[in-house]
């Protein structure tokens, strides 16, 4: 899966390939379904909600609205975890504001699902303390 810039027509992404993609997800699963299981301090859980947006968007299993898909799973975690409070984080609305600093931090991470780096997503983890401290 190729995620291509339909301005510019250049590859902005190779996603899993296709052969490995349901061991990610099912892997996904059952990493996710442990940090639901886990007492987490507050810094915790918006650490954990971002990299869950992180890792999903970039196993990124879909064809379209794995985007949307990941900005959901990130809310729905810091819902589970923060409860009702959760609805007034406005991590969607900042993502759309910075939607630049959005990919070009996602791009930080890698563009070739073989080849991520996680250590480089500091700058997209740090996107919702950026949207707290905005709010503020």
């Amino acid at each position: 899966m190729l995620v291509i810039d339909h301005q510019t027509l250049r590859v902005q992404y190779e996603a899993a390939d296709a052969k490995i993609v349901a061991r990610e997800f099912d892997q996904f699963w059952i990493e996710l379904d442990s940090l639901l299981s886990l007492q987490l301090k507050t810094e915790e859980v918006f650490y954990y909600a971002v990299l869950i947006h992180l890792v999903f968007v970039k196993i990124h299993p879909f064809n379209d609205g794995n985007g949307r898909i990941a900005r959901l799973l990130e809310k729905w975690f810091l819902a589970s975890k923060l409860g009702q409070k959760a609805r007034f984080i406005p991590t969607e609305l900042f993502y759309y504001q910075n939607i630049q600093s959005y990919y070009n931090n996602l791009a930080k991470v890698g563009l070739f699902f073989d080849d991520l780096k996680y250590e480089k997503g500091i700058p997209f983890l740090l996107m919702v303390s950026n949207c707290l401290r905005q709010q503020n």
